[in-house]
């Protein structure tokens, strides 16, 4: 089955999926965590992994159903290991917050989505094999599990820097190249831990198989 990482993005708007905008973040004030943070009815990026891994290893699941939450699975371990989709609730993972990078409108969450990827002059086939290349790949896991709170607390202590620039009173904020530079080696290791913990996700599911 070839795979289809922005599928999860493409349907959430459709009636049937609407249901899954939450699976893909989860909003955690800074002063809190996870287990004391209210969460939405409908489920958040945590519990729609956990989920999702439940399925595929369950015998009884249907064929359509691991298809689905395979591509999800791809999906999510890339979406929560982005920062800000473990975001602040008061500006909804810096989507309320309007910048101007590089003399484009966006907002914070899409810098950190796709704004800053996109100035580092690859491809994504590129920008892979440069990522493979750094000494991170080389670390290994000491648990068994991928451990969600861990990277939790990961990009909540990464919140710390993301959010480091001047806030101005009236129109969006304007972030530079000093900006990016400071904030390119915490990108790239999510990106790279992204990878790496899906592929090790995937191993530990079907190593019984």
């Amino acid at each position: 089955m070839k795979t289809r990482p922005n599928w999860a993005d493409s349907i959430k708007s459709q009636p049937e999926w609407v249901k899954t905008k939450p699976w893909h973040f989860v909003d955690i004030p800074d002063d809190a965590d996870y287990e004391s943070t209210p969460h939405d009815s409908e489920g958040d990026i945590i519990t729609a992994i956990t989920g999702m891994v439940n399925i595929l290893k369950s015998p009884t699941s249907s064929v359509l159903n691991k298809q689905q939450a395979f591509m999800f699975i791809v999906h999510f371990m890339g979406d929560i290991h982005q920062p800000l989709h473990v975001g602040r609730p008061s500006d909804r993972g810096g989507n309320d917050i309007k910048i101007i990078f590089d003399g484009q409108n966006m907002n914070l969450h899409s810098l950190w989505d796709s704004g800053m990827i996109s100035k580092q002059k690859m491809d994504y086939l590129q920008y892979a094999r440069f990522l493979q290349g750094q000494d991170l790949l080389n670390s290994s896991f000491a648990s068994t599990d991928i451990l969600l709170d861990q990277i939790v607390e990961e990009n909540m202590a990464a919140r710390k820097q993301i959010y480091i620039f001047k806030a101005l009173n009236k129109g969006p904020i304007i972030l530079d190249q000093a900006y990016l530079s400071r904030n390119l080696s915490t990108m790239n290791n999510r990106l790279l831990m992204g990878g790496k913990r899906l592929a090790y996700l995937f191993n530990q599911i079907y190593a019984t198989r």
